[in-house]
């Protein structure tokens, strides 16, 4: 879950977590399976047989590396299948920019107002009025603990009040498209976890009427397998 604040708003994301890959015993007999979609630019099987060749393309789950040699007089046997496999892989996102947008920033100007919580029961300490026309409202609870593990049925409550610089931006069609290309780039390079090997970016705009679509992919050298046990 990611979660992020845009002015008043605060935007939650939500994705599927890959799910935790099953660790076996380097005793049991399994395969190497893709663990995403790519084109394979490099194998090497230390132990097993190679089920891709350079220049295949592999969805996750296509078995890259079996878990089985077989000889010419021994004839197949099962192994715990070992190897490196590089693949080309992409990674895509969009996003719309807007010709004229309000766009807000915090000035770093903070209001701090404070209450007391007994179990269910809140106490607000006078609030005020705010001096700030526009801002965020920011709540964190404590609660209070005598020894390092007991804590006490009472919390202190801090509202944090933070302010807000609302400005008026409009933007040319040739800044959109830089402005979106900036924060997408920001966004991708984020979850590439080695950015040397970024082997290409490609970047395709929409004008619309209203902004500008850009849509940025990334293609990337990536080592990609994961076990998977052979089920007899």
């Amino acid at each position: 879950m990611g979660i992020e604040q845009k002015g008043t708003n605060i935007i939650v994301n939500l994705v599927k977590a890959d799910e935790k890959p099953e660790i076996i015993d380097e005793e049991e007999y399994c395969n190497i399976v893709s663990d995403k979609t790519g084109i394979i630019t490099k194998i090497n099987a230390q132990d097993g047989t190679p089920a891709v060749k350079v220049g295949d393309t592999v969805n996750t789950g296509t078995v890259l590396i079996n878990g089985w040699i077989e000889g010419k007089y021994t004839g197949v046997r099962y192994v715990h299948a070992k190897g490196e496999i590089e693949a080309k892989v992409w990674y895509t996102k969009s996003k719309k920019i807007l010709y004229n947008t309000t766009e807000e920033t915090k000035t770093g100007n903070e209001e701090n107002t404070y209450g007391i919580k007994i179990n269910n029961f809140q106490i607000n300490l006078p609030k005020g009025v705010s001096k700030f026309q526009n801002y965020d409202t920011i709540t964190q609870e404590k609660k209070i603990k005598l020894f390092s593990d007991f804590y006490l049925p009472i919390s202190i409550i801090k509202e944090s009040r933070q302010e807000i610089k609302k400005e008026q931006k409009e933007y040319n069609i040739e800044e959109a498209k830089a402005l979106g290309i900036q924060e997408l780039e920001e966004e991708i390079e984020k979850e590439i976890q080695d950015k040397t090997k970024i082997v290409n970016k490609n970047v395709n705009t929409y004008e619309q009427e209203d902004g500008v679509e850009v849509k940025l992919t990334y293609e990337v050298l990536e080592n990609i397998g994961t076990n998977e046990k052979i089920v007899f």
